[in-house]
């Protein structure tokens, strides 16, 4: 064979014979590799850019109707002249309004973020006690790691050590902290009101007094010839003592009153702050966050480092726990790949060496670590980060990786035993297989780059997997032909014609076995083919009755038991705190006798939550005196032997609620996209009919088995004090805005000053005493200045109305909508099975009874998106694969043979599922379209070698047996390296590996299934395909010779 140089091919005869090249090139990719692996980023998550931006304003004290009202719909509306935003979610809670708009993919997050900026900043009708929105595009930080400090000491205490701890870690490179349980701090100013009257001085007289007086004050610059001093006041206040030492007015007596002499002056937590407690002592939470450049290994021996240097600074009484240790689960999937990894490797050595001579066995089996070195090396390059799902790509590629080398080094052993040189059996080994390996690595990226086009979460992240994937296939392609073919020469110069006596027997063990059984096999087959083909079909029509039988049932993400449990409670409003603190305590003491009760220990970590939940939507933290919760970190699931819904109904089952419990859940965080299983959200113009919706589908939904914690995010709320003014109130000279004013200064307290005190910013605010504030009476006796300078009790001025509000509006698109969610239990019900009923008459009816409109979200909607993403990019690869052949084999119709192996092999993932009794999900799709690059490779290989002997002028039957028994063993070990590369993930019980298994478990059987395909159905359906072309030839050319 005479090979041209200057062509492009010209590379594969220079560099094979060369004598040091395949060495050098080797070297060269290890040494690149290893250095693009150790600055590779490790992370929990790929890098992905969250479109999103938020719109957040505070208006102090008020409800959420005038929240709604005044702040969220004059945003609304303006925002409807922004281009590129795809949905709008607002929230309006007490004193709160918070916009979230999502952007169009295709639309630059700057730009939209500039315009919400620019037409919320023209906004006039702007309440005057509210701040300025802030807006600004969602940061994306990721955990590491929780430390929590405890100890039976005062929360000033844990303050001082929490932000000590916090420069500590901040200077040893931790990115962000942020603290749960610190609450804010405010000096208040408590005023009586009688000793204010009695000096003749009002709220609004006051405010005045303390601004005026307790100020720095900058004057200029005064003696500029004798050095030029500043001028300045240092007059501000800022603790306590020195407010209440602020002199105020004369009294007629002629003594100084101060402030302290009208006023309490205190510095304390703000209302209705978040609280920790553990084991009945004061907690504080860290969590230690990274940004997208920081590494988390890196990040995580940051953190042990600073708690061995650390250790000795705790106080006398004070503990510190780490947990939630995030970054424990990428070296978890670390030590899963080095695991199964070995394990893989060993089974695709032994396969190799069992089919191939040693010497070509090695050089295939050394192109795998080079092979993998290079792929890190490109996708380093091109911004890859080593996270959970770059290595679950990975993992995916175990048998892949060899596919390329296997069929250049099988065909060039063919060579040397048919008589050939070992350069000219490397060389035109390659270079036959050129076209066939480029074409089956082509066709294998055109299976998993329309994966590149998912939108959404999963569509961010899980895109790794096809990059690290293409990556590793193009590294492969470039090994085996770069270095490969020099490595076989040198190698097999010296290749004895003596065959060990086992190399000999497997050898003719194999040949005896391809010329008698699968000959015969081969030749029925091809002469049976309609039978064939019919028994083929039949199997993949049952394959598919399965799944729409439901005997095989679709789950979009697995159910796997997480680490985390969590109780949360809502009492009536009015509950008083410490009512809700000894039910949080009653709940901590029945988990405890649910351990021993299951009698193993599972408990790491328990944490009251005082003053807040987690309900509703995606499970969004809302804040009160009547809410609370209990957070608890569990053991591993792969460390205990009962599940998470064990453990809650078993805990469910000792919890007896008590009077006054409106809301109470037992939810587990699970992996996967967040929120509930259901989210489904109903929108319209009237409250009142969506709550009356809402309330049917929750009941609809409690009467299915398996569903639990089922809510919405529409709580009854608090009742509210409605004031309006009196007769005698207009009669005295007094307005409703003055009134108001003076009510909120005195509840809500007013804003004198804010200054920076070490850690965190102080508020001075002046309000009224507490005893004013607890009791309605008190407040009706409240007295009100008048504008002739006597006072009136409030009762006389206003009159108040007792009615119920709510505590949370929410709108979508600017529409009220109300989202009701719950959880599954996929062991007792399916998901899809429930919405599919619930689709069918029960959304129909409600929509046409109340005039509202129902639809999915959450985790629902997100399925809905990438499964048609998927589809469409099903139908891309489908075509690109197509083109690929065609151009390959220069045919309409043997593309058509090839390609026919792939819904076989579907057959086989389908009933690969079946056989391991588990549910199809999102990540068995992944590995089908993986499977469906492997089985065309194997096809285009047997159809390559069956071209050669038609051209050779052999018949098609003839050609089709034999095509099939020389590249038997080609074909076997592309599918046996791939299935023994990943068959060990099959058998793992870790928790990291029930991600990878329904991905294994479509590729081992479907390649099981499809190998089998490819040997028989395909060369019957190519007679087929030959036959069917040479009769639409032969009628196309009567058709023309009669005209």
């Amino acid at each position: 064979m005479k090979t041209d140089q200057s062509s492009f091919f010209g590379f594969i005869p220079v560099l094979a014979s060369h004598r040091v090249a395949a060495h050098l090139l080797m070297g060269i990719a290890i040494i690149v590799g290893l250095w693009a692996l150790r600055h590779t980023n490790t992370q929990f998550f790929p890098n992905f850019e969250v479109d999103v931006v938020t719109v957040s304003s505070v208006w102090s004290g008020a409800a959420a109707e005038d929240i709604q009202r005044s702040m969220t719909m004059p945003i609304e509306q303006a925002l409807k002249g922004v281009n590129g935003i795809d949905k709008v979610y607002a929230t309006s809670t007490y004193g709160v309004s918070l916009i979230r708009i999502e952007v169009q993919p295709e639309t630059e997050l700057s730009d939209v973020l500039d315009n919400v900026k620019q037409v919320v900043d023209n906004l006039r009708d702007w309440p005057e006690a509210a701040e300025q929105p802030e807006i600004r595009s969602l940061v994306r930080y990721e955990p590491i790691a929780k430390v929590m400090l405890r100890g039976h000491v005062s929360l000033d205490e844990l303050r001082k050590l929490a932000y000590r701890f916090e420069r500590q870690l901040l200077g040893l490179g931790i990115r962000k902290i942020d603290f749960r349980g610190l609450p804010e701090q405010e000096i208040a100013i408590k005023v009586a009101p009688e000793k204010l009257y009695e000096l003749g001085i009002t709220l609004q007289s006051l405010y005045s007094l303390i601004s005026q007086r307790s100020v720095d004050l900058p004057a200029g610059t005064a003696a500029r010839k004798e050095g030029a001093k500043p001028v300045r006041s240092l007059s501000q206040a800022r603790d306590p003592a020195a407010l209440a030492a602020l002199p105020l007015v004369i009294d007629p007596e002629g003594r100084l009153i101060r402030l302290g002499d009208v006023a309490d002056v205190v510095r304390q937590p703000k209302d209705d702050q978040i609280l920790l407690s553990s084991e009945g002592m004061p907690a504080v939470e860290l969590t230690l966050l990274r940004t997208e450049n920081d590494d988390t290994l890196q990040a995580a021996k940051t953190l042990h480092q600073w708690l061995s240097a650390s250790a000795n600074e705790l106080p006398e009484g004070i503990t510190r726990h780490v947990f939630n240790e995030r970054w424990q689960y990428l070296q978890e999937r670390i030590a899963l790949l080095l695991k199964n990894g070995v394990g893989g490797l060993c089974l695709v050595i032994i396969m190799l060496f069992l089919f191939l001579n040693a010497r070509v066995a090695w050089w295939v089996t050394l192109g795998i670590p080079v092979s993998f070195l290079s792929a890190l090396a490109i996708f380093y390059l091109i911004g890859g980060t080593i996270n959970l799902v770059s290595l679950f790509g990975l993992i995916m590629t175990l048998g892949i990786i060899v596919d390329d080398a296997i069929v250049v080094g099988e065909n060039t052993l063919q060579r040397i035993q048919g008589g050939d040189t070992p350069l000219h059996a490397a060389v035109s080994g390659a270079h036959l297989m050129l076209a066939p390996v480029v074409a089956s690595s082509l066709t294998t990226i055109a299976a998993f780059l329309p994966l590149l086009i998912l939108e959404g979460d999963i569509g961010n992240i899980l895109r790794d997997i096809p990059i690290i994937v293409i990556c590793v296939i193009v590294a492969s392609l470039l090994e085996c032909f770069f270095i490969l073919p020099g490595h076989l020469h040198h190698s097999l110069s010296g290749l004895s014609s003596r065959r060990y006596k086992l190399r000999e027997t497997i050898d003719n063990r194999f040949s005896q076995f391809r010329n008698g059984f699968f000959r015969c096999l081969i030749q029925r087959a091809v002469h049976y083919q309609g039978l064939t083909i019919t028994a083929a079909c039949c199997l993949l029509v049952i394959s598919i009755g399965l799944v729409i039988t439901q005997h095989i049932k679709f789950t979009f993400f697995p159910t796997i038991d997480g680490n985390s449990l969590r109780a949360n409670v809502q009492f009536t409003a009015g509950t008083s705190q410490q009512e809700v603190t000894q039910f949080l305590n009653t709940l901590v003491q029945q988990l405890r006798y649910t351990e021993q009760q299951l009698g193993q220990s599972f408990i790491d970590q328990v944490l009251v939550i005082h003053r807040a939940a987690s309900f509703g939507f995606r499970g969004q933290e809302v804040e009160g005196d009547e809410l609370g919760s209990v957070e608890v970190e569990i053991s591993a699931a792969d460390k205990r032997s009962f599940s998470d819904a064990e453990i809650i109904r078993q805990w469910r089952q000792h919890i007896v609620l008590p009077a006054g419990v409106e809301k109470f859940t037992l939810t587990q965080r699970r992996a996967g996209p967040p929120g509930k299983a259901i989210e489904i959200k109903l929108t319209g113009s009237s409250l009142t009919d969506l709550k009356t919706g809402s309330q049917q589908v929750q009941d609809k939904l409690r009467q299915f088995q398996g569903v639990t914690n089922v809510e919405d995010d529409l709580p009854f709320g608090k009742e509210q004090l409605i004031y309006s003014m009196t007769p005698a109130g207009y009669a005295l000279g007094l307005t409703l805005n003055e009134v108001g004013l003076y009510l909120r200064t005195a509840l809500e307290g007013r804003r004198i000053q804010v200054f920076h005190d070490a850690n965190e910013e102080l508020e001075v605010r002046l309000r009224l005493s507490d005893a004013q504030q607890d009791y309605l009476s008190a407040l009706q006796q409240l007295p009100v200045v008048l504008p002739d300078q006597s006072t009136e009790v409030l009762s006389n001025i206003v009159k108040f109305e007792i009615r119920r509000g709510v505590d949370s509006l929410n709108r979508v698109d600017g529409e009220l909508a109300i989202i009701v969610s719950a959880d599954v239990d996929e062991n007792r019900a399916n998901t899809n099975e429930i919405l599919s009923q619930l689709q069918q008459t029960f959304f129909p009816q409600l929509a046409a009874t109340h005039g509202i409109r129902l639809s999915f979200e959450g985790r629902t909607a997100e399925q809905g998106k990438t499964l048609e993403d998927m589809v469409l990019g099903g139908l891309i690869a489908l075509l690109l694969i197509y083109i690929i052949l065609a151009w390959v084999f220069s045919s309409y119709s043997w593309p058509f043979a090839v390609m026919m192996a792939i819904p076989f092999g579907l057959t086989g993932a389908i009933f690969g599922h079946f056989i391991m009794d588990m549910n199809l999900t999102i990540l068995s799709l992944f590995g089908l379209f993986g499977l469906t690059g492997i089985v065309v490779n194997d096809s285009i290989v047997l159809l390559s070698v069956y071209r050669q002997l038609r051209l050779q002028g052999m018949g098609v039957n003839e050609a089709i047996v034999e095509a099939a028994c020389r590249r038997l063993r080609a074909v076997l070990l592309t599918s046996l390296t791939t299935i023994a590369g990943l068959t060990p993930i099959l058998f793992e019980t870790s928790l990291q590996a029930q991600f990878l298994i329904p991905m294994a478990t479509s590729i081992v059987f479907g390649l099981t299934f499809g190998t089998v395909i490819i040997l028989l159905v395909v060369p019957a359906f190519l007679v087929h395909v030959e036959w069917l072309s040479k009769t639409t030839k032969h009628h196309w050319r009567g058709l023309i010779n009669g005209y």
